[in-house]
C-alpha cells in the first residue's frame, strides 16, 4: 500500500483516537481548518497514506486501511497496529494527539466492492479485519447483498472490532453471518476450514487481508475448491490469486 509523492497533499486533523485493544488503535480524522476544508471522498475498502513527521527533517510515508463507511459514519478513520520496530506506528502511538494536524495523500486502492449482486465471502485475520469492516458496513447500507464474514483473531480482548460486528449481525438478520475463530483456542484456520464456508455460499466474491501465509492458504484453498481466480480479491500486500 505505498505510492510515490505525485499527487498534492491534504492537511487533516486527528479529531480523536480509539483503543481497539491491546495494540491497535483507530484514528478519527477530519478536514484541517481553512479557508475552504473539503471533505476528504473514499471508496470502503481503500487505504491512507499519512506523511508522519517522525523528524523533522525525515518525514515518512506511511499506508493504513481505511475503517469506516463513507455512507454510515460521519468522518474517516484508519486503524493501525502497533509495530515496535516501525518508524510510523510507533510515531502514531507516543506522539499523536487530538487537534494534531497531519498532510496525506489522497485515498486510493482498489480493495472496493464490485458492482456484481453475488453473494460476499470476506476472510480475516487480525488486523486485517480493518478494510472487510469497512466493506461489510458498507455493503449491508448500499445493498441487499448477503455477507459472510469469517474472522480470525487470537482472543476476544485482542481483536478489534468483534463487539461492533456482532451488532451488525443483529441489525442485519439474515443478510451478515459472522464466523468468528479465536485461534488461541480453536487454532488457526485451514484449507479443509476455508472449504467447509465456501460450501455454505452461492458463488460468491471473496475478499481476503490478512498476513502473507494466511492470504496464501485462504486463496489457494479458494481455488481448489472451484472458486475463479478472477471472483478473489485481497488486499494490495498480499498475493495474487493463483491458479492450480
Amino acid at each position: 500500500m505505498s505510492r510515490a509523492v505525485t499527487t498534492p497533499l491534504v492537511r487533516l486533523s486527528i479529531d480523536r483516537i480509539v483503543d481497539e485493544g491491546p495494540e491497535v488503535k483507530t484514528f478519527v480524522l477530519e478536514p484541517a481548518p481553512g479557508r475552504t476544508p473539503k471533505p476528504l471522498t473514499y471508496r470502503a475498502g481503500q487505504f491512507l497514506t499519512l506523511r508522519l513527521p517522525v523528524a523533522a527533517d525525515r518525514p515518512v510515508m506511511r499506508s493504513y486501511s481505511i475503517s469506516t463507511c463513507p455512507v454510515s459514519d460521519p468522518r474517516l478513520a484508519v486503524t493501525a497496529k502497533h509495530n515496535p520496530a516501525g518508524k510510523g506506528s510507533n510515531w502514531l502511538y507516543e506522539k499523536a494527539e487530538p487537534g494534531m494536524t497531519l498532510e496525506a495523500l489522497p485515498p486510493a486502492g482498489q480493495f472496493t466492492l464490485d458492482d456484481s449482486d453475488n453473494e460476499l465471502l470476506l476472510f480475516a485475520a487480525g488486523v486485517g479485519i480493518t478494510p472487510l469492516y469497512s466493506l461489510c458496513k458498507y455493503a449491508l447500507a448500499t445493498s441487499g447483498r448477503k455477507v459472510r464474514l469469517h474472522y480470525s483473531g487470537r482472543d476476544r480482548r485482542t481483536a478489534p472490532f468483534i463487539a461492533a460486528l456482532e451488532e451488525l449481525e443483529r441489525a442485519h438478520p439474515g443478510r451478515l453471518c459472522l464466523n468468528l475463530r479465536m485461534t488461541g483456542a480453536d487454532g488457526r484456520l485451514d484449507a479443509d476450514g476455508v472449504r467447509s464456508v465456501v460450501a455454505m455460499t452461492d458463488s460468491p466474491t471473496s475478499y481476503v487481508c490478512g498476513p502473507a501465509d494466511y492470504q496464501a492458504m485462504v486463496i489457494d484453498a479458494l481455488v481448489a475448491a472451484g472458486r475463479p481466480p478472477g471472483s478473489i480479491r485481497t488486499e494490495s500486500s498480499g498475493p495474487a490469486p493463483r491458479t492450480p
